[in-house]
């Protein structure tokens, strides 16, 4: 995504070039500050960025737990580790999105016999350890068998997750895997997971919104709901993006019924 998809971002460059347009004294720039002060307004005090964000969120149902044995892996999407932070610091640094990573404990022991796998790469331009060993650690100190973990930390978009994951796991037809990442991005996992051949289990964890009763309903705060918009503007860019592209098996992914637990 490019920095102007950003809601925000392009807000702010927006109320820039009114201010310029204004302080040159041309007529047009009254009218534009005035455009961008509305989209300034709803943006930051309605509920447009959970209208965006709750159908993502809703998409796929969450605590559903497979049967122990049904799986064969557990695939959790990096992202919630800072590995800027990390590169200077002598404990792990969680970031905005820490619920993949913390459940992956409890999921780790409630199905013992799969694989733990982790999918992330590390930005080369940062210096430090790789997000992936570093992770690999983290599920060792919490007790779980070295021998079970499967890293993946070539990979920097959802698509090179799945496609990279697949050319490491060789996922059969029959086989079973549980998709672990944030509720508002697992549309998308699933589509691209789905379009690399595997058979996933969607488990979204750490949704922002509140689910459909509270869809029209704004965040008490401006800066919540620019980066609900932020990040649901996002999702929706993306998931065109890759079915156009050809990284996704369907526009707007849906669950599958027969890869659907009952509620636990």
């Amino acid at each position: 995504m490019t920095f102007l998809s950003v809601p925000s971002n392009a807000l702010a460059i927006l109320a820039l070039l009114a201010f310029i347009v204004l302080a040159l004294r041309l007529r047009e720039g009254i009218t534009l500050a005035l455009m961008i002060l509305a989209a300034i307004v709803v943006a930051g005090l309605s509920p447009v960025g959970n209208m965006l964000l709750t159908p993502l969120e809703q998409r796929f149902p969450a605590g559903r737990y497979p049967p122990d044995g049904a799986i064969e892996g557990i695939i959790v999407l990096g992202g919630s580790y800072d590995t800027v932070s990390h590169s200077y610091l002598s404990t792990i640094v969680l970031q905005e999105d820490t619920e993949p990573m913390a459940v992956m404990v409890d999921l780790a022991r409630r199905y013992p016999r799969a694989k733990i796998i982790f999918s992330g790469g590390t930005d080369p331009s940062y210096p430090g350890p790789s997000e992936a060993s570093i992770v690999k650690n983290y599920f060792i100190s919490f007790g779980i068998d070295p021998a079970r973990i499967v890293v993946e930390g070539r990979s920097q978009t959802t698509e090179e997750n799945a496609q990279f994951s697949s050319q490491l796991l060789h996922p059969s037809p029959r086989s079973r895997w549980l998709l672990v990442t944030s509720a508002y991005h697992m549309p998308r996992s699933v589509g691209a997971f789905r379009h690399a051949g595997f058979n996933v289990y969607p488990f979204p964890v750490g949704a922002r919104t509140h689910g459909w009763k509270d869809m029209w309903r704004p965040s008490s705060t401006a800066t919540d709901n620019f980066r609900r918009l932020d990040v649901a503007l996002h999702e929706w860019l993306g998931l065109f993006d890759y079915k156009l592209k050809g990284f996704s098996d369907g526009w707007y992914p849906a669950p599958d019924r027969k890869l659907t637990p009952p509620p636990a």
